[in-house]
């Protein structure tokens, strides 16, 4: 999120990519620890320059039902740097699967 220049406050619509599903306890649990790169689309409201949160509060994402564990390019998300980053879905936010061989970690 640095490296996207993004400050507390912001809000944007963004591609985040790779993040990683697993199944756990029948229900499915997303992880961004492997996230590398956040790519934004298109900037809704400027930020105010302070640092980004560490904690993360994910609102509205749902996965399709047909998704199986593995890794995805989140396309079409919000996000909002306040108090916590918020993830949010919109009426375009798609799940894209991305070859886990290009996610090295």
């Amino acid at each position: 999120m640095q490296e996207e220049k993004l400050s507390h406050g912001e809000t944007v619509t963004a591609n985040l990519s790779p993040v990683r599903l697993e199944k756990s306890r029948g229900k499915v649990v997303m992880y961004f620890c492997p996230m590398k790169t956040i790519e934004v689309l298109e900037t809704v409201a400027a930020g105010d320059g302070g640092s980004i949160p560490g904690e993360v509060k994910v609102e509205g994402l749902t996965t399709p039902a047909n998704l199986r564990e593995g890794i995805y390019k989140l396309k079409n998300v919000t996000l909002t740097s306040n108090g916590t980053m918020q993830v949010k879905a919109t009426d375009k936010t798609t799940w894209e699967s991305a070859p886990s061989e290009l996610y090295q970690w």
